[in-house]
């Protein structure tokens, strides 16, 4: 069965707990945090050090088998978590033993593998993907919905007594990214840095880590708007950072057909919510900096855009560097003055 965050959430709070679990998902820090008050429910404070085994390695068969069967110290279950290792892709013996085990768990058991450090892409056909579906759950730890992180960030800068309006902390999703591991260390700097109550903007501009994807997309609306000094000191900052050209010019591609979609939109009467629904953002701060940025822009020179940017990809891939973005900045500005 797949769960997600909250129905998780219902199933923890009821009580009503299984026997095996899969815990995956991009946003760790719910993941890291559900699995601690998993831990509370099963292990509690009884004994940890006895009902608690923590495995950060592929594990053999045996030693997995040993530490499911094991009985628990002065408690009724124990709590086994095994962390990246992809339990569904193991071998045909590790697979036909573990189903067995699997589809006869001991009352007294809890097994959570949890996929942070690996991606979680189950083969759907397999017996013991079937086998772990009947017996147990896979819960994705998705982001949360802006509504949520918005209510999550004001409460982590009320810890640190400091406030922050809706629209600053939307201003922080874009500036940062929508996932709440990254954003804690920016939250905590900002707070220590702020010397007024209220956060504003210019605290996250001054000490916060900009999100590559916010980068690219000043980037790219700079392009639109003419703007090719912006567009180019803004490569500057992400050569510096050491960031990888080939995965910059891809964000770079996929904004120029935003731009376009935004376009598109727009000139049908939609607004920013459909903007946002669109290319699924959570945040409505770059949505309305895309529909800035699409009105200073005629269709063809997007699309001229994205054909440089196809070019540009060629060049990089027979070992062109960052001279390459660079050049594609000036060959848009050249296409421009025609």
């Amino acid at each position: 069965m797949n769960l997600n965050m909250k129905e998780f959430k219902e199933e923890l709070k009821s009580g009503n707990i299984r026997p095996l679990y899969v815990f995956y998902g991009e946003e760790g820090y719910l993941r890291e945090y559900y699995l601690s008050e998993l831990k509370k429910q099963v292990v509690g404070d009884m004994m940890p050090e006895f009902n608690l085994t923590v495995i950060n390695h592929a594990p053999e068969f045996n030693e997995l088998s040993d530490v499911v069967e094991s009985y628990p110290a002065m408690n009724d279950r124990r709590l086994v978590i095994v962390r990246d290792f992809d339990v569904l892709s193991a071998n045909a013996d590790f697979s036909e033993k573990t189903e067995k085990l699997f589809a006869d768990m001991p009352e007294h058991c809890v097994l959570v593998f949890v996929y942070g450090n690996i991606e979680y892409k189950p083969d759907k056909r397999r017996k013991l993907y079937k086998v772990m579906e009947k017996h147990g759950a896979a819960v994705n730890f998705a982001k949360a919905s802006r509504t949520d992180l918005i209510s999550w960030i004001k409460r982590r800068f009320l810890a640190s007594d400091k406030d922050i309006s809706n629209e600053t902390a939307d201003f922080l999703l874009f500036y940062c990214g929508e996932i709440m591991q990254q954003l804690i260390p920016e939250i905590e700097k900002i707070s220590s840095y702020a010397r007024k109550r209220e956060i504003t903007r210019a605290d996250i501009e001054t000490v916060a880590t900009r999100n590559v994807s916010s980068a690219v997309f000043d980037a790219a609306n700079a392009v639109a708007e003419k703007k090719y000094a912006k567009a180019l000191s803004v490569l500057e900052e992400l050569e510096a950072r050491n960031e990888k050209p080939i995965p910059v010019l891809a964000l770079i591609a996929q904004q120029f057909r935003r731009l376009y979609a935004t376009k598109l939109i727009m000139e049908r009467g939609g607004g920013k919510n459909e903007v946002m629904e669109l290319l699924d953002m959570k945040s409505d701060y770059p949505a309305r900096l895309a529909i800035t940025a699409a009105r200073s822009v005629k269709k063809e020179n997007i699309c001229r855009a994205i054909e440089l940017s196809a070019r540009a990809d060629a060049q990089l891939k027979f070992g062109g560097g960052w001279e390459v973005l660079s050049q594609l900045i000036a060959s848009i500005s050249a296409e421009e003055k025609r």
